[in-house]
């Protein structure tokens, strides 16, 4: 408890066990202990490493923290972002002189946990092979090797730690244990540790608990949530948002994942294969690589797979086609647009996958750039319905995240 000891001076125990400064302000405490339900990836200061010094590190709690008040708390700025950064640096601080969080967080590493690689090399392989047995190799691709990067990235497993948090009773328009429980009910439920989290990497569990119901996640939502007040581009969760607690494995749902975004055709003997959805034919069109094998192309000229996140590359395998590209966020100097989208698994067997609202791709377009940076088009991502009806995947659901998440209860009803 040192860095409270410094954080907030000497103090006492009052009667009931609550900590009092010596200047008669009231501190409120938390203590936590947590294990990692899936391999914790990355997290540390070098990128796709955990730290050396401590797996898990309290600067990045505090971030987590702070991003899931946002994202259930945020409605308080009443739709004005200057306020909403106010809101928040009240409690979380901010940078500059007199910008300290009153916000103490302490943590322990418990348990390390054991590295493991999610991929290994074969003997006479060129690439590595996933092992599912650590996680699904479709989610898993970030730490496999490349001919630009050679390593296959470890994770870990097995990891727990311990949190401890302390805030003075009153902040200046907050309630601060409303507001810090509202931020760990949040970071809990549907956060992580580490990189990857809306993947489902670095999953938390508290130690002692059940994995929470969708209707105990709806009723908690209720609680700490609202549907109106949210500042344009504000990542959030309402009452109403799209929240399913699925009886599938975090394995099941990659699976499902993965054949929901590599839809191909299975019955066109002249090209077996064929992807179902727009992008591959856009990018021979635009590129003017449209081999007469690939005619006619898909007939609708968008690419709406972009509300997954982006970037996302198109690499072609085949003499003719087009070189590497890359979807990228239309904004000078972005590279990376967080997924909406969060696969999260809650205990064995138990998914939750939610989708955050208030993060689609700006404008509605994105930018398809060749690898050299020679030639680049913008490109139109939101579909219209009579668009939807041509993309077989989407069965005329004009949202690919929604689309998605009906394709997902649907193996989730086949299989019971």
């Amino acid at each position: 408890m040192r860095k409270f000891q410094e954080a907030f001076g000497p103090r006492k125990r009052e009667a009931g066990g609550s900590l009092v400064r010596r200047d008669g302000v009231r501190i409120l405490t938390w203590e936590r202990s947590y294990l990692l339900l899936t391999p914790l990836f990355g997290g540390g200061v070098e990128p796709r490493r955990a730290d050396p010094v401590s797996v898990v590190r309290a600067t990045e709690v505090r971030g987590q923290l702070r991003f899931w008040w946002r994202a259930v708390r945020g409605w308080q700025a009443e739709g004005d972002l200057g306020r909403l950064w106010r809101l928040e640096a009240s409690l979380f601080g901010h940078a500059g002189e007199g910008g300290a969080s009153p916000l103490a967080v302490e943590l322990e590493v418990v348990e390390e946990g054991k590295e493991e690689a999610a991929f290994q090399d074969l003997p006479g392989k060129n690439f590595p092979r996933g092992r599912p047995d650590i996680a699904h190799p479709y989610l898993a691709f970030p730490l496999q090797r490349t001919r630009q990067d050679p390593v296959n990235y470890p994770v870990r497993v097995g990891v727990r730690f311990r949190l401890r948090l302390a805030c003075p009773e009153r902040i200046e328009g907050l309630d601060p244990k409303e507001e810090l429980e509202a931020a760990l009910w949040a970071w809990e439920t549907f956060g992580g540790i580490g990189g990857r989290t809306r993947r489902g990497f670095g999953a938390l569990a508290l130690e002692g608990s059940s994995p929470p119901t969708e209707e105990g996640i709806r009723a908690q939502l209720r609680r700490y949530s609202r549907e109106r007040g949210w500042p344009p581009g504000v990542p959030h969760l309402t009452p109403k948002s799209l929240v399913r607690v699925m009886g599938l494995s975090w394995g099941e749902v990659a699976e499902a994942y993965r054949a929901f975004r590599q839809r191909r055709a299975k019955d066109d003997s002249r090209n077996p294969g064929r992807s179902r959805w727009p992008e591959p034919d856009q990018v021979r069109r635009l590129t003017g690589r449209n081999h007469p094998r690939h005619s006619p192309r898909h007939p609708v000229s968008k690419f709406p797979r972009a509300q997954f996140g982006l970037p996302i590359i198109f690499h072609f395998k085949d003499e003719g086609d087009p070189p590497d590209t890359t979807l990228k966020p239309p904004l000078e100097g972005t590279d990376r647009l967080a997924s909406p989208l969060i696969l999260r698994p809650l205990g064995k067997g138990i998914t939750l996958v939610a989708i955050l609202e208030g993060s689609g791709v700006p404008g509605g377009r994105a930018v398809l750039e060749t690898h050299d940076k020679k030639r680049s088009w913008e490109v139109q991502v939101v579909l219209t319905p009579e668009e939807a009806q041509k993309i077989e995947p989407l069965g005329g659901e004009v949202d690919p995240l929604k689309a998605f998440m009906r394709y997902l209860e649907n193996r989730a009803g086949g299989k019971r």
